[in-house]
């Protein structure tokens, strides 16, 4: 069981930015697409951003320590987050880690980076359970409980794709994992584009997805954050990679919690619209 949960917001939501105009849109909503980091675009009747329905979840699921990593642009967000969230954070602790870029990168190192500085900067993380989520992306709080209270220290929630609801092309944005019969992760592919993804097909004809929703032990995963490779494909340091490393190189056990349900997903302008209609 942990108490701690890192929430990675650090992107430059450039997806969303470079999306295609959608006419559904008001002026305000368009904006906020255009300028906004993605999980600060606001939903619902009270205005709340994104990433705020994702904390709620979290705070119900029992977490007490929340890390947010974020760019270094967003101070204001960092210096003002109790009023820009909207919601009561008396029951945890929000601390911010800053995903510094490289001078020579415009875009930040990835996902793997991400929690590493943030390990750095909270040293106590190495010495701890931590779960890790997207910002973009709305867990159920049945999902998070679930992971939170798993009793292996390293884990991640593999969705099944028919529950996802998502089309093949969207599908193959994610990651398709593999697993063994007794739901060890074997392997992990970040985006395998939409012609690789039936390869994947287990025995009883499923497709299982990672949403990015993991736990991690951090007294054995700290040192493959650290030394993790840039990814040759991405150019980035991920996940993936870290955790195909963990078992390679240490024999790792990396449990997959099998679950069947829906993740909201704000990724482009289209998903605004759909967000919208989830959240009022």
């Amino acid at each position: 069981m942990t108490d701690s949960i890192i929430i990675m917001a650090a992107g430059l939501s450039s997806r969303m930015k470079k999306s295609q105009y959608n006419k559904k849109l008001s002026w305000e909503q368009e904006m906020s697409a255009n300028y906004k980091s993605k999980v600060l675009i606001e939903f619902g009747i009270e205005s709340r951003p994104f990433i705020s329905y994702s904390i709620s979840n979290i705070i119900n699921s029992g977490f007490k320590n929340i890390y947010i990593v974020t760019s270094e642009e967003s101070s204001l967000f960092r210096n003002k987050f109790k009023d820009i969230l909207k919601i009561d954070l008396k029951k945890c602790n929000i601390f911010f880690s800053i995903q510094y870029k490289d001078k020579n990168r415009t875009k930040p190192l990835g996902t793997a980076d991400a929690i590493y500085q943030t390990m750095e900067q909270f040293p106590v993380l190495k010495l701890q359970s931590f779960c890790v989520c997207n910002g973009d992306n709305l867990y159920s709080k049945e999902s998070l409980t679930e992971i939170k209270s798993n009793l292996f220290k390293n884990a991640f929630i593999a969705y099944d794709r028919a529950g996802l609801k998502f089309n093949k092309k969207r599908i193959s944005s994610f990651s398709i994992v593999e697993m063994d019969k007794k739901n060890f992760l074997v392997d992990i592919i970040e985006k395998p584009g939409a012609i690789l993804i039936n390869k994947f097909l287990d025995t009883f004809g499923k497709i299982t997805v990672s949403m990015n929703l993991f736990k991690f032990d951090g007294t054995v995963s700290y040192p493959f954050f650290k030394d993790c490779p840039i990814n040759n494909t991405r150019n980035e340091k991920e996940i993936a990679d870290v955790l195909k490393n963990m078992i390679l190189e240490k024999n790792v056990k990396i449990l997959g919690i099998p679950r069947n349900e829906n993740v909201i997903d704000l990724t482009s302008k289209k998903d605004i619209i759909l967000v919208q209609k989830y959240l009022s």
